[in-house]
């Protein structure tokens, strides 16, 4: 008989983190607060509020199923990174760049390039998000035709599929 050694340990089972959310709003401003006391911190929640304005112009520049799926990654002197899930995003999107840097300088940032960078983890988010069920339409009610039309349906069916 032979016996198969394996090179590495057998993966564990690793339960996913549910992200955290601040159920609290008072929490969520205290920590804010607190964040805004210290002078690094101060730079840093300044920081994280400019490229999330940015994000959000990002989002509305660009057509509907680009913008949602990009991510600024680091805005440093002029030059705007930016984040995708795959390959075709960054395509389209560079195909896109010289528009994308018109509409944000008339925002008022000033852009010189952007450079685009595939994320696998960008997919995952999506795939969760698009994971959930669709809402469902409210029912609607059969109108009196609709109705007649069934009880004739069941009248002219033989009795074995009723």
């Amino acid at each position: 008989m032979i016996e198969t050694f394996r090179t590495r340990p057998a993966a564990t089972l690793r339960k996913r983190r549910k992200p955290q959310t601040h159920a609290d709003p008072a929490q969520y401003t205290a920590t804010l607060a607190c964040l805004g006391r210290d002078g690094k911190g101060a730079s840093l929640l300044g920081t994280a509020r400019r490229l999330l304005d940015l994000e959000r112009q990002v989002c509305d520049a660009l057509p509907a199923p680009l913008g949602p799926s990009c991510r600024v990654l680091r805005f440093e002197d002029g030059q705007l990174t930016l984040g995708v899930p795959a390959a075709a995003h960054s395509a389209k999107l560079r195909q896109l760049a010289p528009r994308l840097v018109a509409a944000l300088e008339k925002q008022g940032w000033q852009v010189n390039g952007i450079a685009v960078r595939v994320q696998a983890t960008l997919t995952r988010l999506e795939e969760t998000e698009l994971s959930r069920p669709a809402p469902r339409a409210p029912a609607r009610q059969a109108t009196e035709l609709g109705t007649q039309a069934l009880a004739e349906l069941k009248r002219k069916l033989p009795p074995a599929t009723r």
